[in-house]
């Protein structure tokens, strides 16, 4: 069975005329910060800390709530200036997205503690897991050598 369609939406589910917005009257660090808090919400439903969400339990889902989250809000704390104090929103909204973090984490090392002690076919597993491979840390690159300066003595 077809889903019915708005009144004034076209073949492909989109209204036919998008009401007007004067974009000058958005803000963009109020758009970033309450897109953030959605992607939040998402993400603390993702990981079941939200009661009956019913799509609750996806990790990478999750993952990239949270990542989004934490980059928007990077991205408004990089348009402040130096020194500028935060407003107790923004205070907030961050503290949450460390619980958040924090939990993702828990659900994370949760999920892996089980994974190990379970084995394929749902029976415990006596045997010791298998480390993971931690990958090699990033390499910084070479500092290119100091030019010389010419001196009255010499070069420096």
């Amino acid at each position: 069975m077809a889903e019915a369609l708005p009144p004034n939406a076209g073949a492909e589910g989109m209204p036919d005329e998008m009401p007007e917005v004067d974009l000058s009257q958005i803000r963009v660090e109020s758009l970033l910060l309450n897109v953030a808090s959605e992607l939040m919400s998402i993400g603390a439903g993702q990981l079941g800390m939200i009661p009956g969400m019913v799509n609750g339990g996806d990790g990478v889902q999750a993952r990239l709530a949270i990542g989004g989250a934490d980059a928007l809000i990077g991205a408004f704390l990089d348009g402040l200036p130096e020194g500028t104090e935060l407003p107790e929103p923004v205070q907030e909204l961050r503290r949450a997205l460390a619980e958040l973090q924090l939990a993702f984490a828990d659900a994370v090392a949760h999920s892996d503690s089980l994974n190990a002690a379970v084995g394929s076919d749902g029976a415990r597993s006596s045997a010791t897991p298998k480390p993971k491979a931690t990958p090699p840390p990033p390499t910084v690159p070479p500092q290119p050598p100091r030019p010389k300066i010419w001196t009255p003595g010499g070069d420096v």
